[in-house]
């Protein structure tokens, strides 16, 4: 698969990378929210169309909220994930990770990584 066009929104960039997974870059000092949910899903949909593995990096100030806890670890809420590997950087992220997995327990295959080569290892089972 070849490097496709990447996709910039307010508060993330969405790109298929060389790999042929999603890769998904959550901006700094924004919190990512179900409207930016949709709009991924959406863009997913209209751009690409196919279901992929997901690589998420989130900056260090990036964060997230409860509400898109819940919303995101339900597959049809986030139909074209195949699988999620995220890289994140700061305590506050590891904490939302650890109960991310504990609590709302996401129905398809889900890791937290503190390296992008890693994730990626990890992700490429799932091609």
């Amino acid at each position: 698969m070849t490097l496709s066009k990447s996709i910039v929104f307010e508060n993330f960039q969405l790109t298929i990378n060389e790999q042929g997974f999603y890769e998904v870059e959550v901006f700094d000092n924004v919190d990512f929210s179900v409207s930016d949910l949709k709009q991924l899903v959406k863009a997913q949909q209209e751009h690409f169309d196919i279901l992929l593995p997901v690589l998420t990096l989130c900056k260090e100030h990036a964060n997230t909220n409860i509400e898109l806890l819940n919303v995101i670890a339900k597959n049809k809420n986030n139909p074209y994930s195949k699988a999620d590997a995220f890289v994140i950087k700061s305590m506050a992220q590891r904490i939302l990770a650890n109960f991310y997995i504990k609590i709302h327990k996401p129905e398809r295959p889900t890791k937290f990584f503190s390296s992008k080569d890693d994730a990626i290892l990890w992700l490429k089972q799932y091609l």
